[in-house]
């Protein structure tokens, strides 16, 4: 499609649109359109605007008198309906006039019905223009802070943090030099919005003056605490008297430092993976990886076993980056996850052997709800499979096979009696240009990162549904990742 077939789409979607506008009887005035939308509780004078965007963005749809429209949670702060969330951009339904308008009808539908089981959007934040302030306020728990002043402090990155309770000093000391005060009001649930400084001080306590601290420059910061429904949302703003004698309100860029916040991205197991124990044993390339997807996971335990270090050639696919060089693999790992992560040290175990004894296996299996065998080595994982016989156990044994082209993830054993997978991996190819290291081994596996990574993803993936009685598959999976391949199961 050239350039200029574009622009005959573009134009031929917005004449479209306009002729269902017709259609339905709005008029053009100065470039927008005014019709009439019938709804329950009567009818609404609105303007359709079109952006220059349309039609890879939906049009904008103003109450003719804004006031007349009850403010809620569904309009933005200009005034305009709110009518596409972000998870709604499918494909380009508003495209049709038809279609479109129904959904304005629909919105005014539920409007008059007060917006009945409405979704608990936390989304205060539009509600405010963004403030000249760039740097990223961070706050924890705000549960102990409610109602009382605070201090932000700064530190790297252009970050403020919330350090505790405080009130700028009378005489500015120089160990708050650079920190920001402000206070905490808990507004409790909010039937709608606030979107300006007189919104705000009708919902907080009098007795706080408030405005005069900010008239005063005692304060600078307000940390709004709301709740819609069962959960609660969080706003910090920037407060300033204006030269008109206003206060005025923006937003600054602010987020959640918390376990909840983190665990809410970990995925929908993440608070019963906090109560499991994994192993991995094999901590190169793939396994490395592997642990740092079941941290990121909330996997509450994991244990790290390896007897090797890391080498310059491991860390082009390996986790951990130069500064580890010369560390054993476990530790490496673990440094890593600490650091990155802010894990508890406690929750690791770093273990520098290797697992050559049924006693050393039997403690792995027995010790641990799920171990993740990633050595590649055959007789590693007999023996974790007589143990696991043994103890009537199964464990997930995960290789990368021809140079990289497959990738095999095995049950062992199978759950419910289930077959164990076909060997179906493809023929290795040959290479005239191994690489080998100096000392005594094999040649340097080709394997790329990506597919190291792509393995780590799905061994993961069906070590979590082990974990949490959800398997994905009772035998596991081979998947071959070369062109044209297919996953077989």
């Amino acid at each position: 499609m050239s350039s200029h077939d574009i622009t005959d789409f573009v134009d031929h979607s917005r004449q479209h649109f306009e002729e269902g506008l017709i259609r339905a009887g709005f008029v053009e005035r100065d470039n927008r359109w005014q019709g009439t939308v019938t709804h329950p509780s009567g009818q609404t004078d609105v303007i359709v605007a079109l952006p220059q965007q349309f039609p890879f963005k939906p049009p904008r749809v103003v109450p003719v008198d804004g006031d007349a429209v009850p403010w809620s949670w569904h309009r933005e702060l200009g005034g305009a309906l709110c009518l596409v969330a972000d998870d709604d951009h499918q494909d380009l339904w508003w495209a049709e006039a038809s279609v479109f308008l129904n959904h304005v009808t629909a919105w005014f539908e539920h409007s008059d019905a007060g917006w009945v089981n409405d979704r608990p959007d936390l989304d205060l934040d539009r509600y405010f223009l963004p403030a000249e302030d760039e740097r990223l306020y961070l706050y924890g728990d705000l549960g102990e802070y409610r109602n009382t002043f605070v201090r932000f402090v700064p530190g790297a990155n252009n970050v403020m943090t919330l350090k505790g309770r405080g009130t700028r000093p009378t005489n500015q000391l120089k160990s708050h030099r650079g920190d920001v005060f402000g206070y905490i009001a808990d507004l409790s649930d909010l039937d709608s919005p606030p979107r300006n400084w007189n919104d705000i001080v009708a919902r907080t306590d009098p007795a706080v003056a408030l405005e005069r601290r900010f008239r005063e420059r005692k304060i600078r910061v307000l940390v709004l605490v709301y709740n819609r429904g069962v959960h609660e949302g969080a706003i910090v703003l920037e407060v300033w008297p204006s030269t008109r004698g206003t206060l005025e309100v923006r937003r600054l860029r602010s987020g959640a430092d918390t376990t909840a916040a983190r665990v809410a991205r970990s995925g929908r197991q993440s608070v019963e993976l906090g109560s499991h124990r994994a192993a991995v044993v094999g901590v190169g390339a793939l396994g490395s990886f592997i642990a740092d997807m079941l941290v990121r996971a909330g996997i509450g335990h994991l244990t790290l076993v390896d007897d090797d270090v890391v080498m310059p050639g491991n860390l082009v696919r390996h986790l951990v980056g130069p500064e580890a060089v010369g560390l054993a693999k476990p530790v490496a790992v673990k440094n890593h996850l600490v650091g990155v992560h802010g894990l508890d040290p406690s929750r690791i175990d770093a273990h520098s052997q290797v697992v050559t004894t049924s006693d050393a296996a039997i403690a792995l299996v027995r010790d641990h709800d799920l171990v993740v065998n990633a050595t590649a080595d055959f007789a590693v994982t007999a023996l974790f499979h007589t143990v696991a016989k043994a103890l009537d156990k199964s464990f997930l044994s995960v290789a990368m096979q021809n140079s990289g082209g497959t990738f095999r993830l095995d049950v062992v054993p199978p759950l419910d009696g289930a077959p164990i997978l076909t060997d179906s991996s493809l023929p290795s190819e040959s290479s005239d240009s191994e690489y080998f290291e100096s000392g005594c081994g094999s040649p340097v596996s080709p394997t790329p990162p990506h597919a190291v990574i792509e393995a780590a993803a799905a061994s993961v993936r069906h070590a979590i549904g082990l974990l949490v009685k959800q398997p994905v598959h009772p035998s596991g999976e081979v998947r071959h990742l070369a062109p044209g391949s297919i996953i077989t199961q």
